[in-house]
């Protein structure tokens, strides 16, 4: 048995002695979540904010809805009927987020024929249903959806891709009520009635702004909304490269090559496609050259990157549906040159079910990523809980992000972890694969680093904060607020100068740390004067960015005062102060 942790509001202890290689155990049955349903889409959340991932399966075939509480240790417990989950609907879709930024995620239910439902989440005791009341009205079938503050308000919005219909764009007013303004914003989608399969939000160009990306059956084309800043939209597939005509089903974003920019995949009817992001916001398809394109006659919907195996790489899960295309699911092994391996089989995930959603969560927080399926009845069943057993050899932090106005729980922010000069970058969203969602958490695997140097988190309001982080192994929550402010406030790292933090600790004896966030490549210097203005101390170093660095600062021999320094590199320069004490 795995060791549990207890949540502080801090950090979560080591975790526990595990088992051999890349291994999953199936712990549907011992969960009691091994149900003969028609499962569509399933959501990961955290319903009553306990530090446990709950699970809620979108069901079809006019079903009652599923709710299953995270107990711990992979206990679950169905609370669909006592927290008035268990609608009876043909459901697809479900997407969490907090509508009303009261602190609890209320849930949104797309269906497949019917009424979409929107759930109001009261206090973590039960759900109400709003969708009369929050305008929020659906009767047509729903694909993808997803929330995002697409306008930067503080008040999570909702896009919603449908099939056989224009897209939906829901304004959230700030008082539980919504407005559609997708034609408004050009965020309708196609001009005809489109194909929409699945769909997710990303910034794709760093630029502050959450766009849109949708995949479309029928050689359709994928379709890139850019968000313009002026709060419309524009579509950039073909300038992008993103709008392949393929018969497209789930998508996923992830930074395989760690350049700081959010890649694609998406999954397709016969083979998959890998879109690599050249950081300019140009895709070029490396499917065929990355390995990652599944067997020909494959049928894989939901899919999802995360690291599985702490390396610090992150690897993709495809859900196949195996009764179409005889193809079992899929794990793809990240080497680290953008080429992958499938060891589905060596994993024990290699199933042969009738797959559509899927989901991953640290379930029973033991620093290692688990999976979560749905699907129709097969021999593997239809709801699939898979328990990650990897060994300890790879270390491991996790982050939960809070704020403090606007969205508590920071969909849109990007978190990038930097570790012995590599940087990890994660978006976080609230919809995505197919028809599912995976956990608010953000988990970066260390491979056989010992220390993260820190984060820098761009939250969704474009602030921006470094946090120095003691130790690894362990999962942090991030405040707003609690960080090391940096002076600009902008995402957009094609900016042509560099932005310096605050140095800390300060005042210091013997070492600060600078970070230093540069936006081009070239040379750099970095000065101390003392307070006459004599120099006290010069250091030269090359910058290969964009990038950013943490500047150790090392003094000695000098006597306690006040310090400036400067820090210049191509024309440009910036000066601060420091305080050292001895």
């Amino acid at each position: 048995m795995k060791m549990m942790k207890k949540i502080s509001p801090l950090l979560i202890s080591v975790f526990g002695t595990l088992i051999g290689q890349i291994t999953f155990s199936n712990m549907s049955d011992s969960a009691g979540i091994n149900l003969s349903v028609y499962g569509e889409g399933v959501c990961v959340f955290d319903y009553n904010n306990d530090g446990l991932d709950d699970i809620f399966f979108a069901i079809r075939q006019n079903s009652h809805q599923l709710l299953y509480k995270n107990l711990g240790d992979f206990e679950f417990e169905n609370v669909s009927a006592s927290l008035g989950v268990n609608i009876i609907m043909n459901a697809r879709t479900p997407v969490a987020a907090d509508i009303n930024n009261d602190g609890f995620l209320d849930l949104f239910i797309g269906a497949s024929d019917g009424e979409s439902k929107m759930l109001m989440n009261v206090n973590g005791d039960y759900f109400t249903d709003i969708t009369q009341i929050s305008g929020i009205q659906i009767d047509t079938q729903v694909r993808g959806a997803s929330w995002f503050d697409y306008n930067n308000d503080g008040f999570l919005d909702l896009y919603v891709g449908r099939l056989y219909d224009t897209n939906l764009l829901f304004q959230n007013n700030g008082d539980e009520t919504f407005t559609e303004v997708g034609e408004n914003v050009g965020a309708t989608g196609p001009s005809v009635a489109g194909l929409i399969m699945g769909l997710g939000i990303v910034d794709y160009d760093r630029d502050g702004d959450d766009d849109i990306f949708m995949t479309q059956d029928n050689y359709a084309g994928n379709i890139l909304f850019k968000n313009e800043h002026n709060v419309t939209f524009s579509d950039v597939s073909n300038i992008t490269g993103t709008g392949l005509d393929v018969m497209g089903m789930g998508v996923a974003f992830g930074d395989i090559n760690r350049d700081g920019f959010f890649d694609i995949y998406t999954t397709n009817l016969n083979e998959n496609s890998l879109l690599l992001n050249d950081s300019s916001g140009i895709f070029t398809d490396i499917s065929v050259s990355s390995n990652t394109q599944d067997d020909q006659g494959s049928m894989a919907w939901g899919v999802f990157f995360f690291d599985a195996n702490n390396d610090g790489f992150l690897d993709i899960y495809n859900n196949n549906e195996s009764a179409f295309g005889q193809i079992p699911n899929s794990l793809y092994i990240n080497n680290g040159n953008n080429v992958f391996d499938n060891r589905a089989a060596e994993a024990q995930v290699d199933l042969w079910n009738s797959g559509l959603g899927s989901a991953y969560s640290d379930f029973d927080l033991d620093g290692d990523l688990d999976i979560v399926l749905s699907g129709s009845p097969s021999e593997n069943g239809s709801l699939i809980l898979l328990r990650n057993d990897l060994d300890d050899s790879h270390n491991w932090i996790q982050f939960n992000l809070k704020k403090g106005t606007g969205d508590p729980f920071a969909i849109g922010t990007v978190v990038e972890c930097f570790t012995n000069g590599i940087t990890q970058s994660q978006f976080i969203s609230a919809g995505n694969g197919y028809c599912s969602q995976n956990s608010f958490v953000q988990h970066f695997g260390l491979g056989n680093n010992t220390f993260v140097d820190s984060v820098i988190v761009y939250w969704s309001d474009m602030e921006k904060e470094t946090f120095l982080i003691p130790s690894i192994n362990q999962s942090y929550t991030l405040i707003k607020g609690s960080g090391i402010p940096l002076s600009v406030q902008n995402k957009d790292i094609s900016t042509k100068y560099f932005i310096v933090g605050n140095n800390f600790p300060n005042p210091f004896n013997g070492k600060t740390i600078i970070p230093i966030s540069f936006m081009e490549s070239g040379d750099a210097s970095i000065l101390l004067y003392n307070a006459l203005g004599i120099e006290m101390m010069v250091d030269y170093f090359k910058i290969d960015g964009p990038k950013t660095i943490h500047y150790n600062l090392s003094v000695k021999n000098i006597p306690s005062g006040v310090y400036m320094y400067s820090i210049k590199q191509n024309n440009h320069s910036q000066i601060g102060k420091i305080n050292f004490i001895k």
